[in-house]
């Protein structure tokens, strides 16, 4: 069955704008099947590590829940270690993959030090990795 939309947690792509409504359309189109951030990003902002079988409700730049997606798949690892088929997932290659993400979480390195009280921390390509691989299993008429 089904879960009700309005009550599963949120699948959000950054901010409201350009860039969320091109990963929702990505998504609803299926050429997004995946999403990779890093672990102490998941212990910064208190989301829980996704779950295989975990249903979530993709959320566009209105706020509007307009899917229901599915964790088929989760796997922690390195950036290092990302292989070509977990990064096609989001991204047409893996060095496309290595620098869209390295950029994004270079933004995140002043809240990350901040939340584990390292000034010193950097980020490297050790870092553990959390990527879930998705897929869309309900959009309603909206």
């Amino acid at each position: 069955m089904l879960a009700d939309i309005d009550t599963l947690p949120p699948l959000v792509f950054g901010e409201p704008g350009e860039f969320r409504e091109l990963m929702v359309a990505l998504v609803m189109s299926g050429d997004k099947t995946g999403s990779s951030n890093l672990r102490v990003a998941y212990e910064l902002t208190g989301e829980p590590l996704p779950v295989v079988g975990t249903e979530y409700a993709l959320v566009d730049s209105a706020n509007t829940r307009v899917a229901v997606v599915e964790v088929l798949e989760v796997r922690e690892h390195t950036a290092a270690d990302t292989t070509l088929e977990l990064a096609q997932h989001e991204s047409p290659t893996l060095e496309n993959w290595q620098t869209v993400h390295r950029d994004y979480w270079e933004t995140l390195v002043p809240a990350i030090r901040k939340h584990l009280d390292d000034p010193d921390w950097v980020l490297t390509d050790a870092e553990p990795v959390i990527s879930k691989v998705f897929r869309v299993v309900h959009a309603p008429v909206i």
